[in-house]
């Protein structure tokens, strides 16, 4: 499996789980890239899903814009500016101060094609 599949099945809208306590709470998003063989989601400092991500990194996603796909990784901020700046031109996204790119560690999941078939991948 190449990086385009995992791209092309999180292009559309797709769900990210964070927890906060013992509640899960899941929210729509948009858009990833992967650079240098990493995947990067982006969103911002003020909202409630980055500070569950600060608190658990632990996170799920799940999608099936294009081909069903599911997984589970940590979420970390991307600290260095121009990297948080490139990954949000690369998405298409906005950037300013409150801007926060956040790279995805421990990935595994699954995708499946619209024949059904599975692949296993991991980051």
């Amino acid at each position: 499996m190449d990086n385009y599949e995992i791209e092309n099945a999180l292009s559309g809208v797709y769900y990210l789980a964070t927890t906060e306590n013992d509640q899960p709470h899941v929210r729509p998003f948009d858009g990833a890239i992967i650079i240098d063989n990493k995947l990067f989601i982006a969103t911002g400092k003020g909202k409630n899903v980055y500070k569950q991500i600060l608190k658990n990194p632990k996170i799920e996603i799940f999608g099936m814009e294009n081909n069903m796909i599911r997984f589970t990784a940590e979420a970390y901020p991307v600290e260095d500016e121009e990297k948080n700046k490139e990954i949000h031109e690369s998405l298409g996204k906005n950037y300013n101060e409150d801007s926060i790119a956040l790279e995805l560690k421990n990935v595994k999941g699954i995708l499946t094609d619209s024949m059904g078939e599975k692949t296993n991948f991991s980051f």
